[in-house]
């Protein structure tokens, strides 16, 4: 999953012009970057710092930690790469966009893999496979985008403040 943060309306127009007279504006690009990622990692333990609050696992019992949670793999994914004119904050792990965004898995085979059969109490017999319907997931969000395309305003003003901070820096 890759979220792409290009759009700068919501920056003051002081700002706005400072940024374009400097040429080299990846130092800026690249603090938006290392901000925007914290902020994501932060997300999974702080439920201030997401967009929406995550549903409950319903039927399942609950966890010392959330879903999103359980491995690490997800939230140590996340990165930023940075351009001269854009910001790129994203995630490698396959499962990353439907989480955020929600959605609804394909149907399915599960096979056995280290044993000769699937076993769960009540299968009555050993299944070697089964037929998965698929799963509807709901949005847990993590990233601080909303699904309008922009930003939640706290992390707009966080990078805001990253700019004028760079901006001040490589203007002196």
């Amino acid at each position: 999953m890759q979220v792409t943060v290009t759009r700068t309306d919501n920056i003051s127009p002081r700002l706005r012009r400072a940024v374009k007279e400097l040429e080299n504006r990846k130092p800026i690009t690249e603090a938006m970057g290392l901000y925007l990622t914290s902020w994501t990692v932060r997300a999974f333990d702080d439920s201030s710092l997401r967009p929406a609050p995550w549903p409950s696992r319903q039927g399942i019992l609950p966890r010392a930690r959330p879903l999103l949670k359980l491995s690490g793999s997800l939230w140590r994914s996340i990165k930023s790469h940075s351009t001269n004119d854009r910001v790129t904050i994203s995630s490698d792990r396959k499962y990353a966009a439907i989480h955020q965004l929600g959605g609804t898995t394909s149907p399915h085979i599960i096979k056995a893999r280290n044993k000769k059969a699937l076993f769960w109490p009540g299968a009555g017999h050993p299944v070697k496979s089964v037929k998965h319907p698929g799963s509807r997931i709901p949005a847990r969000p993590f990233m601080p985008f909303l699904g309008s395309g922009g930003m939640m305003p706290a992390a707009r003003e966080g990078v805001e403040d990253v700019i004028r901070v760079k901006v001040l820096e490589m203007l002196q």
